[in-house]
């Protein structure tokens, strides 16, 4: 299973990794945004060791936009969702804080 510091990235269909550096990771899909909502918070929220993330500060509308997920006190992650439904794919985008506030 992929992850980004600890962050589950989704199987979903057809996963591609189009970028990922040590500050940012982007993942691509062949399925709709909503479909890529469920992968990620089955993923994110459920059971096993990388799983146990919540949901907070959640700003996106029809499954695209930004939100952040926090694990304890110490992890926090924005992550972004884009929808290409032209394409019938979407995108996942995991950045650290500190790459966001640059």
């Amino acid at each position: 299973m992929l992850s980004f510091f600890g962050l589950k990235v989704p199987e979903g269909t057809d996963r591609r990794e189009l970028y990922k550096s040590q500050y940012r990771a982007i993942y691509t899909y062949k399925m709709s945004a909503a479909e890529l909502d469920q992968a990620f918070r089955e993923a994110v929220t459920g059971e096993g060791p990388d799983a146990g993330w919540s949901i907070k500060n959640d700003e996106r509308v029809k499954y695209v936009g930004k939100l952040e997920v926090a694990k304890g006190e110490d992890s926090t992650l924005k992550v972004t969702m884009e929808d290409y439904p032209e394409a019938g794919m979407s995108a996942l985008k995991y950045y650290t804080i500190q790459s966001y506030t640059k």
